[in-house]
């Protein structure tokens, strides 16, 4: 059986960390987001929620990859 973790930085439009992502692949997908700075997460969430798009549909690729999870990030919410 295979696992994996991943762990990813959100900047906002100023490179400041404000968030950071969690995931981890084992049987099942859990996939997490920290949020460290809420005030410059607010601001810029448009961006942020965009990098988090992102991360999760790297993540389900991966996880359909290892036979774990199968359709889009959107099917799964």
């Amino acid at each position: 059986m295979f696992s994996a973790n991943f762990n990813s930085s959100y900047t906002d439009k100023n490179g400041v960390e404000v968030a950071t992502g969690y995931a981890n692949l084992n049987d099942t997908v859990s996939i997490q987001l920290a949020v460290k700075d809420r005030v410059a997460y607010e601001a810029d969430k448009a961006n942020v929620e965009a990098q988090e798009a992102d991360f999760r549909a790297k993540v389900f690729q991966v996880a359909d990859i290892m036979g774990i999870a199968t359709g889009s990030p959107k099917e799964a919410e």
